[in-house]
């Protein structure tokens, strides 16, 4: 067990243009509850940006080597009428509000799939559901959402199974937490966090874990909240806060995270995650991958290359 030591401090706020104007939104659906999960964030998201919303699905030819070569596009035909059959359902329910839903399946390699869709689509977020899967399980069936973290340069919106804050959706977040390992430093995951926190006038809480070594996670933790005073002109007050009161003992970087994310009512974390992150091992999980599967928020991830 680690022990853990929180300072307090001041960020430097950094604010730009919001990120996700102009940029369209992905949800990558393999037809689970997992991926229905999502689906809620991402219309919400695509509505209050006005965006257009691409069903995506990738079909992983391997399988289909040893059979007839027609199966591989059978099985992208049968996904392109389920996933037409979602959006025409959207429309009718009048889910996809302000919405254009698009759908998109490919066939082939998804590291590879993925950044070509970033690229051509003009996204500016791709919207995941995640299993949440560790040890053995993850061996056996993997993790897709390590994958997108890794191979896309947009940022990638996670909802885990541990999420049931749901407040993004209908009104955007009212308490936003910034983290960043010791590994990860992105001015990008920065300016995301300080962008949101400026549109929806909320409280910015972040968390920089400076170091990790002797069995100890030494972690700053400060807070931010936006006002409006006037109705035109927007200011950021800024103070350090009573470090959260935590348990002397903390497992990683992530348990740390997810203690503060908890302490805070978080309704969304920002993840820098590390330039050095790589889906390398199927049986290890890394700190990122553990706040995503238990986070009570959905965790927007941005890597820091």
């Amino acid at each position: 067990m680690q022990e853990a030591v929180l300072l307090s401090g001041k960020p430097q706020a950094s604010v730009t243009d919001d990120q996700m104007t102009g940029r369209n939104v992905l949800l990558a659906t393999d037809f689970s509850e997992c991926s229905a999960r999502a689906l809620g964030y991402a219309l919400a998201i695509a509505s209050r940006y006005e965006s257009r919303l691409y069903l995506f699905h990738c079909v992983d030819p391997t399988p289909y080597y040893l059979v007839e070569p027609a199966a591989v596009q059978t099985t992208c035909d049968d996904a392109r009428r389920e996933l037409e059959r979602l959006a025409s359902d959207l429309r009718r329910e009048g889910r996809a509000k302000n919405v254009e839903v698009k759908v998109v399946v490919e066939a082939g390699d998804l590291a590879v799939v993925l950044p070509q869709a970033v690229e051509e689509l003009n996204l500016g977020l791709i919207v995941v559901g995640t299993h949440g899967r560790t040890g053995w399980r993850k061996l056996v069936l993997g993790s897709v959402a390590e994958i997108f973290v890794d191979q896309v340069s947009c940022p990638v919106l996670c909802v885990g199974p541990s999420t049931h804050r749901t407040r993004i959706k209908e009104f955007g977040p009212n308490n936003i937490l910034l983290a960043s390992e010791a590994s990860a430093r992105s001015q990008l995951a920065k300016s995301y966090a300080f962008s949101l926190a400026r549109r929806y006038h909320c409280r910015l809480t972040t968390v920089d874990v400076l170091e990790n070594r002797s069995g100890q996670v030494v972690a700053k933790v400060s807070q931010l909240e936006w006002h409006e005073r006037d109705g035109r002109h927007i200011t950021l007050d800024s103070a350090p806060t009573n470090p959260p009161q935590l348990p002397t003992e903390i497992g990683t970087e992530g348990d740390l995270i997810l203690q503060i994310a908890d302490h805070t009512a978080a309704d969304l974390i920002v993840l820098a995650v590390p330039e050095t992150h790589r889906f390398t091992n199927r049986l290890l999980s890394t700190n990122s991958y553990r706040v995503v599967s238990g986070a009570a928020c959905p965790v927007l991830t941005v890597h820091a290359r």
